[in-house]
């Protein structure tokens, strides 16, 4: 398969922004409003800067769940034109997610996803420990009915990809429900702490390609932990996720 084939079978959506091109003809044939037309307030344009988040998002969603995989190359035009858009926007996110050190650059200036030794994922997997663990502590005192509702939904999604061994509907579904936890906790700014390391260990655990047993063994931790979050046991809740934190990466 090609690198182009590669990356439009893994990506998630398609971005276009054919509706700047037609904005564009527009503003070349619009008229002066007459006298006396109401003109409204004066916005600033968004267009490209919406565009360019669009794509950063989903390209760092692709990698917090295991769309691409470690070495795996990035060509630039490739991904453009995958995702329906231009150079520029696609080559502003890459850059964004290098300079956080989820990306890397060859020689040429491909990017391509890291490699990471296995002690850097075992760092990865404490620091997960440290945060996630608090998380599910919190989120067994502050967690709401929307939230165990999600967290719910989510363990179907993981006992389904169980059943029909579904890698890519595992690895969306446990990275939902860790990440509904760490919203359900209320600690501020915990997202922004847990995404960059989801970014790096969701290429790994896509090539470590998880059988139906580890899958599970997943569908057990998750249950136990949305017990324990259900009936507010604060300590059970830390240990069982950190229990699934230390088995995902055996």
């Amino acid at each position: 398969m090609s690198e182009r084939g590669e990356v439009s079978t893994l990506l998630f959506g398609v971005i276009t922004d054919s509706s700047a091109a037609r904005d564009d003809a527009l503003d070349e044939h619009s008229t002066p409003f007459e006298d006396g037309e109401h003109e409204g307030p004066e916005l600033a344009p968004v267009q490209r800067e919406v565009l360019h988040e669009q794509i950063y998002g989903l390209l760092k969603r692709n990698l917090m769940v295991g769309r691409f995989v470690p070495g795996q190359k990035l060509p630039l035009r490739s991904l453009a034109k995958s995702l329906g858009t231009s150079l520029m926007p696609v080559r502003d996110a890459l850059q964004r997610l290098e300079s956080m050190g989820c990306l890397a650059s060859t020689p040429l200036r491909t990017m391509v996803v890291p490699k990471y030794t296995q002690k850097e994922l075992d760092d990865i997997r404490s620091l997960r420990m440290l945060l996630e663990g608090r998380a599910a502590e919190a989120a067994a005192v502050h967690r709401s009915d929307e939230h165990l509702a999600r967290l719910e939904q989510h363990c179907i999604a993981i006992e389904t990809s169980a059943q029909t061994a579904d890698l890519d509907l595992f690895l969306e579904a446990n990275y939902n429900f860790h990440m509904t936890i760490a919203d359900a906790s209320g600690i501020c700014f915990i997202g922004s702490l847990l995404e960059p390391l989801w970014m790096r260990i969701g290429p790994s655990v896509r090539r470590s390609k998880p059988g139906q047993d580890h899958i599970r063994k997943a569908v057990g931790f998750h249950q136990s932990a949305l017990r324990a979050i259900a009936a507010k046991d604060a300590g059970n809740a830390r240990r069982v996720i950190c229990e699934d934190i230390l088995e995902c990466n055996r």
